[in-house]
């Protein structure tokens, strides 16, 4: 039987205290929260929102094609979800995605909804973290200890 995005999410997570979530993102669209302070990331997921993603967690930039580098994190200040109709009228100027990036990405799936993020706090490492393996679109929660592990080994 085939798992959500989210249910491979939550599978991945360790039973150690989840910090945060690691999602997959092209590199320009990562220097646009870097570069253009961009505070707002949507993704389409199979389910609302995942259970272990909360307000005061930390989205982790890791940008997909690199060398499993994760390149800086941002706090989370708000998640909820919304409709493509929704993220055009209230999160377009902050978004990540430009408007027509948006509708490609959206397809035929704009009444669905997808998960918002808003972020604050957004920073660049000087010094990049190497995962040890890829990572897939449904992504990862990030935990205390894997964190600290990815430090030590960068």
């Amino acid at each position: 039987m085939p798992t959500s995005s989210v249910d491979s999410v939550r599978t991945l997570a360790s039973t150690d205290q989840t910090i945060g979530i690691i999602f997959p993102i092209l590199g320009d669209h990562v220097q646009r929260f870097f570069r253009d302070h961009k505070t707002v990331f949507v993704k389409y997921l199979n389910e609302k929102l995942p259970l272990k993603l909360r307000t005061g967690s930390r989205l982790f930039f890791y940008q997909s094609g690199s060398n499993k580098l994760i390149t800086g994190d941002a706090k989370i200040v708000g998640v909820e979800s919304a409709t493509y109709d929704d993220v055009l009228t209230r999160f377009l100027a902050d978004l990540f995605l430009t408007r027509d990036e948006l509708e490609r990405y959206a397809q035929d799936r704009k009444d669905k909804r997808m998960l918002v993020l808003v972020l604050a706090d957004i920073r660049e490492y000087s010094v990049p973290l190497r995962l040890k393996s890829g990572l897939t679109m449904a992504g990862r929660y990030m935990t205390k200890n894997m964190l600290d592990e990815l430090r030590e080994n960068s």
